[in-house]
């Protein structure tokens, strides 16, 4: 059924993963569209919603939103194609990448809100922006459609303090984004537990949220990937990895969540919003996929990451690399120290980062342990020193291999690699640690936001002696502010006089 140009109702339309057309009042928004392979060549929609794409392209819409800069929902391809007249709705973010990327696309009419900025779109259609206020560059929109509340967190982890209530439909992640664990090198009983424990987590996130938010519907969105290369299928494992279907959770989340209904939504299904929730099913909507006849569909898109360029990079190349990422972040390393491996074909550089570095990088030795060791094969290790890609995108490939010793999370080289290219955000995460805000609760006088990732501990647990992050479960003691799971960062903490 055509939702389009019907002035008279309220309806969302599902375009999968992360992707709406939102109606009301005779005005349409798009979110998200994704149809192309993401990172590498190696995400693709599930289940398969290609069949849409030229319904996208083919119509007129007032606004379009994108929430962030990730490939799978900043689908460069796809928006390449719409019409450059269109009013396009992005973050505010202290990189400006949206409007940059935007203006560069030649978008004509572009406007950035901030950290809960609203803009009506019609009358009765109000979006509101919201930010993660941390250095990630992530948002979400509320959309109220009449007074029907609709919250789009796709992947984003705005700070539990800061998000919306009375919300009728939320939208938000349940499977993993994420490389970790699975492209660490752990043993299968490791690998086990780890992935039971992300998704545990995220699971437990997403319940924080509905209860938050007071939202009386859930509606699965952003994810899980798919992976069609052959040599990545391993990743469409759903119990091995943290890339669940919806139907591997549900059950859990009726249980921690028991009178939310939950929205089962398909591509191109649609929701009527006109004092109701009713589903209407897309004709020949796909609800799984048989993934061999998917991959030979897109046999022409996953292959052509082999015909990206292959040869072997030099270590005049890595160290030439390194230091300009060094350079740009001067301030964020102040006196760190790191010595890593790269692997590739056979080929071995060690690289020395940080303070200590005199020689950047020495190949074919092994004059010291390095703490991380990152193998690659030479397609992606050339499209990063190339800087056709970043770290950021070739790690959520899953084209990277990980091991780490000691088995620790290191925040300061993971984000040289996932932020050192947009130095405004390794300059924020700097002032996040910097930051001397407190708050008082449970007998305690601590930092207010994690040092993590930024999210406002005023939604901790503190439980048995131990304060949890509710944003990636981070664990410090309550007494002293060790960090006893998560990483090494402490937090600071002192009782408060009785």
């Amino acid at each position: 059924m055509d939702l389009y140009r019907d002035s008279s109702q309220t309806a969302l339309r599902y375009l999968g993963h992360a992707g709406f057309v939102a109606e009301h009042n005779g005005v349409r928004l798009l979110v998200d569209p994704w149809f192309y392979p993401a990172f590498l060549h190696s995400w693709f929609p599930y289940p398969d919603n290609r069949d849409l794409v030229d319904v996208v392209r083919g119509e007129r819409f007032d606004y379009l939103y994108v929430s962030h800069a990730h490939e799978d929902h900043y689908d460069e391809r796809l928006l390449s194609t719409l019409d450059k007249s269109i009013t396009v709705i992005v973050p505010r973010y202290r990189s400006k990448i949206m409007v940059r990327r935007f203006t560069a696309l030649g978008f004509e009419n572009i406007v950035a809100l901030d950290h809960k900025e609203s803009l009506d779109l019609a009358p009765g259609f109000t979006v509101t922006m919201y930010l993660d206020t941390s250095h990630k560059e992530d948002s979400g929109l509320l959309l109220d459609l009449g007074g029907f509340r609709f919250l789009d967190l796709n992947d984003c982890n705005t700070p539990m303090s800061e998000l919306p209530g009375d919300i009728d439909l939320l939208a938000a992640q349940y499977s993993g984004a994420m490389w970790y664990p699975n492209c660490y090198d752990y043993p299968p009983d490791v690998m086990r537990k780890k992935v039971d424990a992300v998704r545990g987590d995220l699971l437990d996130t997403l319940y924080r949220k509905v209860r938050i938010t007071g939202a009386t519907a859930y509606l699965p969105s952003a994810g899980p990937a798919c992976f069609l290369d052959p040599v990545l299928a391993p990743y469409n494992d759903r119990d091995a990895t943290i890339f669940p279907q919806w139907e591997d959770v549900a059950g859990q989340f009726a249980e921690a969540c028991p009178g939310v209904e939950v929205l089962r939504l398909f591509p191109g299904d649609t929701v009527r919003l006109d004092g109701s929730r009713a589903v209407e099913r897309a004709p020949g909507a796909r609800t799984s996929e048989d993934l061999a006849a998917y991959r030979e569909r897109r046999r022409d898109e996953w292959s052509a990451f082999y015909d990206e360029p292959a040869e072997p990079v030099t270590a005049e190349e890595i160290e030439s690399y390194f230091a300009k990422l060094q350079s740009w972040n001067k301030r964020f390393l102040g006196d760190f120290a790191k010595d890593i491996r790269l692997v590739a074909d056979g080929r071995m550089w060690d690289v020395r980062l940080g303070r200590l570095a005199e020689r950047f990088v020495i190949e074919g030795e092994e004059p010291y342990d390095p703490e991380y060791t990152l193998l690659l094969c030479p397609r992606t290790m050339r499209a990063i020193i190339e800087e056709r890609t970043g770290w950021e995108e070739a790690l959520l490939s899953m084209r990277v291999g990980l091991h780490r010793e000691p088995d620790v999370f290191d925040l300061t080289f993971m984000s040289l690699l996932r932020y050192g290219q947009q130095p405004v955000q390794t300059m924020q995460m700097l002032r996040e640690r910097q930051n001397t805000e407190t708050i008082e609760r449970d007998g305690l006088r601590m930092q207010r936001f994690c040092p993590h990732a930024g999210e406002d501990l005023t939604h901790a647990i503190v439980c048995d002696g131990v304060i949890e992050c509710p944003r990636h479960h981070w664990k410090w003691e309550a007494t002293t502010g060790k960090c006893v799971e998560g990483g090494t960062l402490p937090l600071r903490v002192e009782p408060l006089e009785a």
